[in-house]
């Protein structure tokens, strides 16, 4: 596919964040042309099964998680902060992220959403959203020209993390994009084993069927429409993926028990 202009910035907490939760997504966007960068502020190096590789456990996790990034299309950025202590680091995490940002000048943000049960994911998800705001003024730079993020978007995260998530659009997936989050998913065979990688890869597969057939397709996942403002010209990632990207039944969506239309 032709490259375009648009950069796209995926933030998932830690190190295989996006390759377990929404690969689909991340390998259409890649492969409909934009620079898919996928930024994981939390290293994940304290979690058990990660200190238990060895000396140079650190490394070979770094290693699989670019391959898996590569292997969608993307481009992967990963930080040290511990999974467990990251709210120590909250103010650190904020400044790098803000620089990140204006460095990187996205034209649309994917992002956890904040409702989930994991709390790395919800500080990730409060930092995100903070300094797509605020991010010219956390810097003590100068960034001439820089006019916000155009469009954010929430992905979701397991079904037993993520709750009150109701999505307005589904992003279609197919032999291919399913076959490359396959492929990406076993670049962590290495470092987490068969066991782990199979659940995972039954995570994304489940969910996106759940997803289709809920909107009438095979397969999809799922966003939810975050802002910064309703864009009443048409959506930028309409623009991008076409056909790919489908809306929400709104008659599924829109109420429950306390809003009836």
């Amino acid at each position: 596919m032709e490259k375009n202009s648009f950069k796209v910035l995926i933030v998932g907490a830690h190190h295989e964040e996006i390759e377990v939760e929404c690969p689909n997504i991340a390998t259409s966007l890649s492969t409909a042309g934009c620079k898919v960068i996928i930024l994981n502020p939390i290293g994940g190096w304290n979690w058990t099964f990660i200190r238990n590789l060895g000396p140079n456990g650190r490394e070979r996790t770094i290693d699989d998680a670019t391959r898996a990034a590569t292997t969608l299309g993307c481009e992967k950025v990963i930080w040290d902060y511990p999974v467990a202590q990251a709210d120590r680091y909250q103010a650190e995490i904020m400044d790098r992220m803000a620089e990140f940002l204006l460095e990187n000048r996205p034209d649309i943000v994917l992002m956890h959403w904040p409702l989930d049960s994991h709390a790395d994911h919800r500080l990730v998800a409060h930092v995100t959203r903070h300094i797509l705001s605020t991010a010219t003024n956390i810097s003590p730079n100068k960034h001439e020209g820089f006019t916000g993020v155009k469009e954010v978007y929430a992905f979701q995260t397991g079904v037993a993390q993520a709750y009150h998530f109701i999505p307005d659009m589904f992003v279609k997936a197919d032999d291919e994009t399913m076959a490359t989050a396959d492929r990406a998913i076993e670049c962590f065979l290495p470092t987490c084993g068969a066991d782990i990688v199979d659940s995972w890869r039954r995570n994304f597969h489940d969910k996106a069927a759940y997803w289709g057939h809920s909107c009438g397709v095979r397969r999809c996942e799922a966003l939810k429409f975050l802002g910064p403002r309703l864009p009443l010209d048409g959506f930028l990632l309409k623009k991008i993926l076409g056909d790919r990207l489908v809306p929400a039944p709104l008659a599924s969506y829109s109420y429950d028990e306390h809003f009836q239309l």
